[in-house]
């Protein structure tokens, strides 16, 4: 996410553009010009304010130092955090989490003295998996009208507990994302290509455009006919148990969950992705601007503590 946008030449131009037609607006409007000009100048720095608000914000944010337990987390729990060498990535894989953290909205499942209550670490699982997703495009926003719902665990579609649910995570279209806390820590503890943090945020990547398809926002080969073979030919491959062990057998579900399956495995299993299926990897890495499978990986001793 960017703390401030890429050119800001072309962001202030349009600004001062916007300011200068609602004041003029204002004038040849106004009945008394002399009073249209405060008038419109006023609408117009209200305007920037509230396009530049979030920026200024964002900065503010950023300029202060990053909360050591927070950073003792990540080193802890995430593996991708933890094999960010360049003090430059780290600090911008760090105001990410930042940004996601202030202008999300997290919160435990229930109402009342019933309500889940929610941690740091929690918190912290989920704001590093957008983190991760958007690690190789910086210019890339979350849509900040979802809120986030974390259960204790495992759920029904009715949001129950009892009879042993199944459901770890759930994108609704226009709904909430939903999370089972308990699956959301497995999933950071394993590198199993299984990571429901991983996985339903790459849902709202694919649903950003209104459809459930398996295609992403912003991917230019995504509406490409190499794309559309891949995802078909694999789906095929799938439900005919002819495709390498490489990707969870719900891949083979349909076109979203194929989707979000090979994003996880991505992250989690890049070295084997790359090596089962390369045209798949390759695709990927053009989509999230990383390569993952050259970056170092080393084990984290305090991983199971």
């Amino acid at each position: 996410m960017q703390v401030w946008p890429a050119n800001k030449v072309r962001f202030h131009l349009i600004v001062a553009l916007a300011y200068v037609a609602i004041t003029a607006i204002g004038v040849v409007a106004g009945a008394w010009p002399w009073f249209a000009v405060p008038i419109g100048l006023g609408f117009g720095g209200l305007w920037y304010l509230w396009m530049a608000g979030r920026y200024h914000r964002r900065r503010a944010l950023v300029a202060a130092p990053f909360p050591e337990p927070w950073r003792a987390i990540l080193e802890r729990r995430v593996d991708f955090y933890r094999n960010l060498e360049a003090p430059d990535a780290r600090e911008r894989f760090e105001a990410d989490v930042r940004i996601f953290l202030a202008e999300q909205r997290i919160y435990g499942a229930g109402q009342g003295v019933a309500q889940l209550e929610i941690g740091d670490e929690t918190r912290l699982l989920i704001a590093a998996s957008a983190a991760m997703l958007t690690h190789g495009i910086p210019n890339f926003e979350w849509p900040r009208m979802r809120d986030i719902v974390v259960h204790p665990r495992a759920f029904d579609e009715n949001y129950s507990h009892e009879d042993d649910p199944s459901i770890s995570g759930m994108v609704h279209y226009q709904g909430p994302i939903l999370y089972s806390e308990r699956d959301l820590k497995l999933g950071f503890r394993r590198r199993d290509g299984h990571n429901v943090g991983l996985h339903e945020l790459a849902h709202v990547l694919d649903l950003a455009d209104g459809h459930a398809d398996g295609v992403p926002i912003g991917a230019s080969w995504a509406s490409s006919a190499p794309w559309v073979e891949i995802v078909s030919d694999r789906l095929a491959r799938l439900r005919s148990r002819r495709y390498p062990q490489v990707l969870r057998d719900y891949a083979a579900t349909n076109e979203a969950e194929f989707f979000a399956v090979a994003v996880e495995s991505f992250f989690e299993r890049p070295n084997k992705l790359r090596e089962k299926d390369p045209e798949l990897y390759s695709m990927l890495c053009d989509y999230f601007g990383q390569d993952p499978a050259q970056a170092p990986r080393r084990r984290n001793p305090n991983q199971f503590r």
